[in-house]
């Protein structure tokens, strides 16, 4: 159950949205329009009547993971340079996969393909980005070009550069995951709408977009979780989320600690939007899937005790090997609430 206010949203002016869940390789009957098929691991029926999106990270201890992203309105698919997406008048759902090798500028191509995501917003009215992935290899890898520089600041700074030429006012900034991953390629997905959701921090953390970097262009720019009603739904989008607490590192070498930290403080995240927001989120029961990203294979006995131990039996999880933007990090999590 949730209650916001009528201030903040207009829910009688909202599309629904609606994610189910499945661990299936057949495809889900669709008896509503099908915004997005966004899906983990080897699939042999990919989704041709909707926008389908397999993300080129590598799942752990499962073959499939799928998600089915179904609204009330007819979708539409259409190409912008390099952006696929599925869209109406309210709500955007874009994908786009640049190659990388080591002779790009990391930085350039960062810039180039979030310049491409905000024309695509622009071009549709479909401004307002609630939630990004991005994956994109050796993401600490400190490059020849930028000395001292890791790529995941390289990304930072592109997306930042990106963001101040396309002259689109975000003031709430969305939530995010960002993810080393074993391609070569920079994948970008994305969710928005024509009416920004409502941005909700960690009491326990340095807002992202306040750490104390030494370069304001390389600023990490989320929101730890995003709030936002469709129809009768609510959705909280939470960010990746590791085992930080301010902006220093906790339990460094200890990935099952890492982990009990990181869950802290997703429901921290979740404790904090009921008391400010005037939600009833279940830190449990609502809570729809967590996704899991895992630094080192042979971690994955003590992250599934870990999860056993804090999630319901019954709550959707999946495990995928992937690299944090620390090195001290062993573990990120994050989660999607559907009430």
């Amino acid at each position: 159950m949730t209650a916001l206010s009528s201030n903040n949203i207009a829910t009688a002016l909202t599309p629904c949205l609606e994610i189910t869940v499945s661990e299936d390789s057949a495809p889900l009957d669709a008896h509503q329009p099908l915004l997005t098929h966004l899906y983990f691991g080897d699939n042999n029926h990919p989704n041709t009547n909707c926008l389908s999106i397999q993300t080129s990270i590598e799942v752990l201890g499962s073959n499939l993971f799928a998600q089915y992203w179904f609204t009330d309105q007819k979708i539409q698919q259409a190409k912008y340079k390099n952006v696929h997406y599925a869209f109406n008048q309210q709500i955007l759902f874009g994908h786009i996969q640049l190659r990388y090798s080591n002779e790009d500028d990391f930085q350039q191509l960062t810039e180039q393909t979030y310049q491409e995501v905000f024309e695509c917003l622009k071009n549709t009215g479909c401004t307002h980005l609630l939630r990004t992935w991005n994956f994109f290899p050796e993401i600490t890898k400190i490059t020849a070009t930028h000395q001292q520089i890791n790529r995941y600041e390289l990304f930072c700074s592109g997306r930042l550069h990106a963001l101040h030429a396309s002259g689109i006012d975000h003031k709430i900034y969305p939530a995010a995951t960002v993810i080393g991953n074993q391609s070569d390629c920079l994948q970008i997905y994305f969710l928005a709408c024509d009416t920004p959701g409502i941005a909700v921090e960690n009491p326990r953390q340095t807002s992202a977009y306040d750490y104390p970097v030494t370069d304001a262009l390389m600023r990490p720019l989320f929101s730890r979780g995003v709030l936002k009603v469709w129809g009768n739904r609510t959705h909280f989008y939470v960010s990746g989320t590791a085992s930080i607490v301010g902006h220093e590192t906790l339990h460094i070498n200890d990935v099952s600690a890492q982990l009990n930290e990181a869950i802290n403080n997703i429901e921290t995240l979740v404790a904090h939007a009921n008391d400010q927001h005037q939600t009833q989120l279940n830190a449990q029961d609502d809570l729809l899937y967590m996704k899991v990203y895992i630094r080192h294979r042979n971690d994955v006995p003590h992250i599934k005790q870990v999860l056993a131990a804090r999630l319901s039996s019954t709550t959707p999880r999946i495990l995928l090997l992937g690299d944090m933007c620390r090195d001290d990090l062993l573990v990120e999590i994050e989660a999607f609430y559907q009430a």
